[in-house]
């Protein structure tokens, strides 16, 4: 599986200029789901929580997860990249617990109330509950991680993007009573408090810093961080005392498994091969091509799941040329043959994404997919009305410059593995069909980090975002986002379609929201603003001795505390 392309790492800025969207509320479980399933196989979880599994659980023994990427900090409040979140799952629990249909049901809240007007969110905590450090989870613990995540400092860029347009402030009522407010209504309130990201921490570990903080953070999950070996692996350990469990778990009570070892292996064919000799029992991203072998293995479960979110797709920079023509974003869009190359180069273990959010996305509609089937005719047409002749060597030229395209990506193989690569090469070869010179850039990643902020240094390039909600375009194509780091780096200022998803986010009436998304995302199909490949997805292989794992919708991550390993 590809991996998160960049660090969702964000300027303070960035938040702050999301100050203007409102979001209408909605009931009092939870909006829309946020990560509903497709293309699934064999995907425990997936439809109604934690699935119940066949066998009797087996206590004992230690779990080998081998994953892609190795995280930067193990604290999800700080950055916000998703490697964070998959292990912090483990550590962490949360306030709510998030459903596949879009509601919410009880975590380390009991129950929650929320005012008429949408601006009063008032959390009951269960009793009893300690952070592994030994510190109890109360209201003060929770307004800690309030505050704790809003200081600029904290580089909290995940939790900011969704708080700071809207949190108000934070009231302890009582020791098991706490009140949140809000400057304004925002339906996915509970989604959004349902992701690992928003896991509650010590205030004790908190108050180390960050630099402790993210070698060993502290919650009140079902396992306890040990030991943090740099690249190779962290080690965890079941908290015998567990006792807050989400109401969805099969398992209410200490996980059954003694600990993981969440191994880092990023290249996919090793992680292949732990899983297929047993040295690891789970993996995350099977290569494509194993992915039919592992379907039809016996010993083997694969679990996908599609997340919600933009999706991953190329950014094309529509602030310079030659990008800055609509008809030459056009003619890329249909050179580019974006579903046969991820077709090709996944070999069917991803689904094609041809919209401008994922199909994973609520309020996600099929009718703006497609628009640009693959057709170097209809490519040499807009090219040749928008000036673009053909030239030397197949490229065309205009004024003496060659369509010449930098497309600067990752050259982490973590973060670009082969299947990856040959994606890009793929599409470099299509749309050099229709005259396109794509030059394909690997930067370091602290290079192509810092790059893909500065429109001059690119013209082409891939990345993601995954979010709760289809309001992930304002943040990645609005005007108040444009000049905010790794928001809108398609360089987007379109007043209408600004005035679309602000009406959209501000309306409680799920008709009108249909309409309103709709329409943006017929916008953004129709202006070929970028170019959509395939939705981020989590794909697991996880060999026949390990039981009971699910993946949870908010953000797509494994739950092994209902796990056990058989023999």
């Amino acid at each position: 599986m590809k991996p998160s392309l960049k660090s969702r790492l964000m300027a303070l800025a960035v938040f702050a200029a999301l100050a203007a969207l409102t979001v209408g509320l909605s009931a009092c479980g939870g909006g829309e789901s946020t990560a509903a399933s497709a293309n699934t196989t064999a995907v425990v979880g997936v439809g109604a929580g934690a699935k119940k599994v066949e066998g009797t659980p087996v206590k004992g023994g230690t779990l080998v997860y081998a994953t892609d990427r190795e995280p930067t900090c193990l604290d999800p409040h700080n950055f916000g990249d998703m490697p964070q979140t998959y292990v912090a799952r483990q550590y962490l629990d949360s306030l709510v617990s998030m459903q596949p249909n879009g509601t919410v049901v009880p975590w380390l809240a009991e129950k929650w109330t929320i005012s008429p007007d949408g601006l009063q969110y008032t959390f009951y905590l269960k009793k009893g509950v300690n952070f592994t450090d030994g510190t109890p989870f109360d209201a003060e613990a929770v307004k800690a991680n309030f505050v704790q995540t809003l200081k600029p400092e904290t580089q909290s860029s995940t939790n900011l993007v969704y708080l700071l347009p809207i949190y108000k402030g934070v009231d302890v009522l009582n020791k098991y009573t706490v009140r949140v407010d809000l400057k304004r209504p925002y339906s996915p309130f509970l989604d959004v408090l349902a992701q690992a990201f928003f896991g509650m921490e010590s205030p004790k570990a908190m108050a180390r810093g960050i630099k402790q903080n993210c070698v060993s953070p502290v919650g009140t999950g079902p396992f306890i961080v040990k030991d943090w070996k740099k690249g190779q692996q962290i080690d965890l350990v079941r908290n015998p005392n567990y006792n807050s469990p989400p109401a969805d778990a099969n398992n209410q009570g200490p996980a059954y498994l003694d600990g993981i070892t969440w191994r880092f292996i990023s290249d996919p064919s090793v992680r292949w091969q732990a899983l297929q000799s047993g040295e690891a029992q789970a993996i995350f991203g099977i290569p494509p091509e194993d992915f039919a072998a592992a379907k039809s293995d016996p010993n083997i479960e694969v679990q996908q799941f599609v997340h919600a979110g933009i999706g991953h797709y190329i950014v094309l920079d529509n602030s310079e040329p030659p990008f800055n023509d609509l008809k030459v974003r056009q003619a890329f869009s249909y050179a580019a043959n974006a579903p046969a190359a991820v077709e090709s180069a996944y070999q069917g273990s991803y689904p094609v994404a041809t919209s401008a959010i994922s199909s994973g996305t609520p309020f996600y509609t099929p009718k703006y997919a497609n628009l640009y089937p693959h057709s170097v005719a209809k490519a040499a047409k807009l090219l040749d009305e928008a000036g673009w002749k053909e030239g030397a060597e197949g490229v065309r030229e205009k004024n003496g410059k060659k369509l010449t395209v930098k497309f600067i990506y990752n050259s982490n193989t973590g973060t670009t593995p082969p299947a990856e690569l040959t994606l890009y090469q793929n599409i470099q070869a299509a749309v050099k069909e229709a005259g396109f010179d794509m030059k394909l850039v690997p930067e370091p990643e602290a290079e192509e980090n810092e790059q893909s902020n500065i429109p001059a240094d690119y013209d082409a390039q891939p990345t993601y975002w995954n979010c709760p909600t289809p309001m992930c375009m304002y943040i990645v194509a609005s005007s108040e986002t444009y000049n905010e780091p790794f928001a809108n780096q398609v360089k987007v200022k379109n007043p209408e379609l600004d005035h679309v998803l602000l009406a959209a986010a501000a309306t409680t009436d799920r008709s009108k929201q249909e309409v309103l998304y709709d329409k943006a995302q017929q916008i953004i199909a129709e202006n070929a603003y970028w170019v959509p490949m395939y939705p981020e997805q989590t794909l697991l292989g996880i060999s026949d001795k390990l039981k009971g794992v699910w993946i949870e919708p908010s953000e797509g991550e494994p739950v092994l505390s209902d796990a056990w390993l058989e023999g």
